[in-house]
């Protein structure tokens, strides 16, 4: 009998203890279900939230407007402004002390062609018996990223940015003059709107943002940096080595490819050089000419390759002071002589100083 007892203590232990294995089983089972849910939450919140961004207008459709009257409301200058076109957002921009009016406001349109509209007809016009300044607003929507990997190419930092937030039109990887298959460190990012900017400067600013295992510097890029905001604006891209018989037709039909060309520009040759000439075409989106740019194109014509580079701005020119000093005036793409102005990389048009704002770059 005592031998029967013993085995039937020893059987309700195992129970007990495969009981307890069944509930741990249970509750870490529930708790995985429960983070991947949360994940999923997370997920369709971050998703939802990108959507709500790239449904805003894109840069360029925000109008600043000045010498607006104090008893104006947003609802006002919103109907104010429809008589141009759909108008999405009017802010009137007040102290942060008071809900008073500080005499200008922001208003954002439907597209760039109305706000484009809106500064040529409304500018200098009346409103509740004060005549207001519509001009072109200022809102970033690039992002200045330092300390990149140098070893990194542009798809290295395409996915990285992409992965962090929405509407990223265009990345820019400055490549080492001295070693092309290297970086110089930093980038810029240009997005959709200045929403997207901010949502994924955000995002970059916190310390788990990595670059492998660089901790990267992000701020607003800013051009005045450069002594001139034209740096960031080049969308033509110089073209040299071009056949005697070249036309505009030709050269346009080579490059229209990346994007909408506005003008091809094709100077009279010069004597002695009438096998050698150069020209400049010139895109309606500088993301058409980056695109142009890039290590994997390459373009011949009549067995000649052709040797392309961005335009530099005119402005980043050094005035030479010498009595034909006035020439550069009257067409300011144009160098006095073969390639002044002209950096030989795709990317010179930055140049030194270009950068974020508070930071000063290396050539």
């Amino acid at each position: 009998m005592e031998e029967e007892v013993e085995y039937e203590e020893v059987e309700e232990e195992e129970e007990i203890e495969e009981e307890v294995e069944e509930e741990e089983i249970e509750e870490a089972t529930d708790e995985a279900d429960s983070q991947r849910g949360s994940d999923g939450v997370e997920e369709i919140d971050e998703e939802r939230k990108h959507a709500e961004l790239l449904a805003l207008p894109p840069h360029g459709t925000e109008v600043y407007l000045g010498g607006i009257p104090p008893d104006a409301s947003e609802e006002d200058l919103k109907e104010f402004c429809e008589s141009i076109g759909a108008v999405t957002e009017a802010r009137i921009m007040k102290g942060k002390d008071s809900s008073e009016s500080r005499g200008y406001a922001f208003v954002s349109f439907r597209t760039k062609e109305l706000a484009s509209k809106a500064i040529e007809e409304l500018n200098n016009t009346e409103f509740k018996g004060k005549k207001v300044k519509f001009s072109t607003s200022q809102a970033n929507h690039k992002l200045f990223i330092g300390n990149v990997p140098r070893n990194w190419g542009e798809e290295n930092m395409k996915k990285a940015v992409k992965k962090i937030g929405p509407g990223v039109n265009l990345v820019e990887l400055l490549k080492d003059l001295q070693n092309p298959s290297r970086n110089r460190g930093f980038a810029f990012i240009e997005y959709y709107n200045h929403a997207c900017a901010e949502y994924s400067r955000n995002k970059m600013s916190k310390p788990e943002f990595k670059l492998d295992d660089n901790a990267p510097t992000v701020s607003w890029a800013d051009p005045r940096n450069a002594g001139s905001s034209a740096a960031f604006q080049v969308k033509a891209v110089y073209v040299k080595n071009l056949p005697e018989d070249i036309t505009q037709d030709c050269l346009r039909q080579l490059f229209e490819h990346h994007g909408k060309v506005t003008k091809v520009v094709l100077p009279p040759a010069k004597p002695g050089h009438e096998k050698s000439r150069f020209g400049f075409v010139h895109f309606g989106e500088r993301s058409s000419a980056m695109k142009a740019l890039k290590n994997t194109e390459k373009y011949e014509i009549d067995g000649q390759v052709l040797d392309c580079s961005l335009v530099k701005p005119h402005t980043d020119q050094k005035p030479s002071g010498g009595p034909n000093s006035q020439k550069s005036s009257l067409y300011s793409i144009f160098p006095p002589r073969l390639g002044y102005g002209l950096d030989g990389g795709a990317y010179g048009g930055f140049g030194a100083g270009f950068g974020a704002a508070g930071f000063t770059q290396e050539s």
